[in-house]
Order: C-alpha cells, then structure tokens, then sequence
C-alpha cells in the first residue's frame, strides 16, 4: 500500500496534496495523514472506478476526516 500510495503522489495526486505521512500500523493496517488541497479532486480520485475496483480487488477499506488546525 506504502508503494502505491507513493507512487499516486508522483502522478496527479502529488498535484492537490501538499504534504503527506504514512504509518504502517501492523496487521496490514496502513494510516495515511495529509493536507489535501483540493478535496473535490481527490474524491473524484477516490470514487474513480479504476480505483474503486483496486480498493475491492485487494480488500482496501478508506474511512476519511476532516480537520481544521487549531490557532488558539
């Protein structure tokens, strides 16, 4: 999963993430943390049905957040 991800950001994903970190979190568990710039894009990436396949080929399961950085 490491590799793919990788490899998606040096293609069209690297253009609307500005910043990302992986975790391998064992039991082939991976967390992935990023800053993504254009939310519109990647969910048009996430629900592409190349994707959407890959995801139900290798048994993927996404769950997403949101979160604003705090100032104060």
């Amino acid at each position: 999963m490491k590799a793919r991800i990788e490899g998606q950001m040096a293609g069209d994903m690297g253009k609307w993430v500005s910043e990302y970190r992986l975790s391998d979190l064992g039991n082939n568990e991976v967390m992935c943390a990023m800053n993504c710039t254009d939310m519109e894009a990647m969910g048009a990436f996430m629900s592409d049905p190349t994707e959407l396949q890959w995801d139900k080929d290798n048994g993927a399961v996404y769950k997403a957040y949101m979160m604003t950085e705090m100032t104060e």
